[in-house]
């Protein structure tokens, strides 16, 4: 089935992007802390975060900075890949505002123990996205999660392998949403960040 997309209104509309219809925003259910929005598909598992961040100037290098940012949300018990790093194009941010992305998956203990409970993730592939503000020491970070749930996964899609690119249409699912972010988000009031003007 098709994603319909709309337009959604982030940190008190001074970011606007285009989500999938069927996302629903967690704050009406929960805390979210203030430097975050988090919006959860109704109908599944899967997930999008973009959180406003301090810029990571230590690593140096914008590489070891998308490293950094991947590693802080994940579990430290759970075992981690990165399977492709690129340069990212947000299409509606100024041009001398640097974007990557990484694919990574992480899997819990509990799926390599050969342990899984209930609606315990055998794996989670994780589309994270790096925007670098210098100007505004500012790291927007919007990560796609999609969980890999046993007997949630379309029988359609038969062996997931990263290594040779089948990804599985759960994940295809997420590049699609990862791709829409892409090409909607745009930043609209950049006092969001304290430092007035944009990066233009």
């Amino acid at each position: 089935m098709p994603i319909t997309f709309q337009p959604i209104e982030l940190f008190g509309g001074a970011i606007t992007a285009n989500l999938p219809s069927s996302y629903a925003d967690v704050s009406n259910i929960r805390e979210v802390p203030d430097h975050q929005e988090i919006y959860l598909d109704a109908s599944g598992f899967s997930s999008v975060i973009v959180e406003i961040a301090e810029r990571v100037s230590d690593p140096p290098t914008d590489q070891e900075a998308l490293k950094f940012h991947f590693e802080d949300i994940v579990d430290e018990h759970d075992t981690s890949r990165v399977w492709h790093t690129d340069v990212a194009q947000l299409v509606r941010l100024p041009p001398n505002a640097p974007c990557y992305t990484l694919l990574a998956t992480t899997t819990p203990p509990a799926a390599i123990n050969g342990n899984i409970q209930a609606k315990t993730p055998s794996f989670t592939a994780v589309l994270l996205t790096m925007i670098r503000l210098e100007a505004q020491s500012t790291d927007i970070v919007v990560t796609v999660n999609v969980p890999h749930i046993p007997g949630h996964q379309e029988p359609s899609d038969g062996e997931v392998n990263f290594e040779e690119r089948k990804f599985g249409s759960l994940v295809e699912d997420g590049i699609k949403i990862r791709d829409e972010v892409w090409r909607s988000l745009e930043v609209r009031d950049w006092g969001l960040f304290g430092g007035g003007g944009d990066v233009s």
